[in-house]
């Protein structure tokens, strides 16, 4: 595979072409004041669209909330020599908000080149990730090498609020696109030298909590129950509790919240 290797150096420029077109179109959910992925849907798609995949499909989620009125996902596939099996790797188009723009050195949505890093807003998350992808499937183009099995990349909307309009809408109203031995790759974080595989993504659990103090009068505390301290305390353990099951290993019926 060195020929693959060799070609992939030499994409430099190309991933710093995209990075930057990218990049120029905010693709904020609009639970965040954002129009939506729409417009870098548009420019990913004519990227893509000259460099000879098998398949290029558009997939919309109806969204009125933002002009377009739809949200998009963008599927590029090439073929395998068994094209009974595929191996999808999944990235989304949208961006979190730049925040706080004084806290920026550079204008977050125009990327900057330093000393072999690219400095933008999506730039990372989830940009390095699909361009990654995209070059990976390039090589295998443009130097004529079939993979065993077919490759689908695929471009979600919405990851960054909860995927309602993006992979989850697409499992829940295009479900016949996945199969059962379909192999799935979400390169949406790991290790700097690809040391770690997670076998599943992260998901976001929402737990309600009640404190519930005493009140009493100030120049007697000790006669009160204070729920913003409980409630401190309270965020405090469960930090811990979280970094022993995550780091100790220890069983989680043997962790208690101590008080």
């Amino acid at each position: 595979m060195k020929i693959v290797f060799d070609y992939i150096d030499n994409q430099e420029n190309l991933v710093i072409e995209i990075q930057k077109g990218l990049t120029e179109i905010p693709a904020i959910n609009p639970e965040n004041g954002g129009d939506g992925e729409y417009n870098k849907f548009l420019y990913l798609k004519k990227i893509i669209n000259s460099w000879k995949f098998d398949n290029i499909e558009e997939i919309f989620a109806p969204d009125n909330r933002v002009s377009s009125k739809k949200r998009p996902s963008l599927l590029a596939e090439i073929k395998g020599k068994n094209s009974s099996k595929s191996l999808w790797i999944i990235t989304h188009l949208d961006v979190v908000p730049a925040g706080e723009l004084e806290l920026w050195n550079t204008d977050p949505f125009k990327i900057t080149v330093k000393e072999g890093k690219i400095y933008g807003r999506g730039t990372e998350d989830n940009q390095q990730s699909l361009i990654s992808s995209l070059i990976a499937v390039k090589s295998l183009i443009d130097n004529n090498i079939h993979p065993d099995n077919n490759i689908k990349l695929l471009f979600v909307a919405d990851e960054e609020v909860g995927s309602k309009f993006g992979i989850k809408w697409l499992l829940n109203n295009k479900r016949e696109y996945f199969f059962k031995n379909d192999l799935f790759l979400i390169p949406d974080g790991g290790h700097s030298e690809g040391k770690t595989i997670e076998i599943a993504e992260k998901s976001i659990l929402w737990i309600n909590f009640k404190i519930i103090g005493k009140q009493a009068h100030g120049s007697r505390p000790d006669l009160g129950i204070n729920a913003s301290k409980a409630s401190s305390h309270f965020c405090v353990r469960m930090k811990c509790m979280i970094f022993h099951i995550q780091h100790l290993n220890q069983p989680k019926d043997i962790i208690r919240l101590q008080t």
